[in-house]
């Protein structure tokens, strides 16, 4: 279930309905959501707000590779892809996501369940090599490790990300 309109608007009021803000209230909304991304309704709601046309505000939507507007899979794995996790073996990720996934990076599972891709410092440089679910950063990461967080995910554990 998606958020409501009242939880939309709060997320919007929050922000002051600051026009300068929208990058900060997509985020939140999208985050907040179940779906992970920012529909047509959506924006228009946040444009209409904030006094925005609705080309500017899918420019602001194209231009943030951050901001997702299909849906997303219901873990979204993020891949540190800075100098420090990739000297600590974060390369070898993306190789066993999809070894593991049989999808290549940026695609969704067919059954909607994962998708991952790379993203710049998570900051755990310290932790390396990590991959980052929502708020969840999974650290110290191994080949063995990403198969028993990928098998702990599909049998319901984590169930709180």
């Amino acid at each position: 279930m998606g958020l409501s309109l009242k939880e939309k608007e709060a997320i919007i009021f929050e922000n002051d309905s600051d026009p300068q803000r929208i990058l900060n209230i997509f985020l939140d909304i999208q985050f907040a959501s179940e779906e992970g991304y920012i529909d047509e309704e959506t924006a228009k709601l946040v444009g209409s707000h904030l006094g925005l046309s609705e080309a500017r505000v899918y420019e602001l939507l194209s231009f943030y590779a951050i901001l997702k507007t299909e849906p997303q899979a219901k873990y979204v794995l993020k891949i540190c892809n800075s100098t420090p996790c990739l000297y600590t073996g974060g390369d070898m990720l993306a190789e066993v996501l999809e070894t593991i996934l049989e999808v290549p990076i940026d695609q969704a599972t067919p059954d909607g369940l994962f998708m991952y891709h790379s993203i710049p410092c998570i900051g755990a440089c310290d932790q390396g090599p990590v991959i980052k679910i929502k708020d969840t950063v999974f650290s110290d990461l191994t080949e063995e490790k990403v198969y028993q967080l990928i098998d702990d995910l599909r049998n319901g554990c984590y169930l709180e990300l």
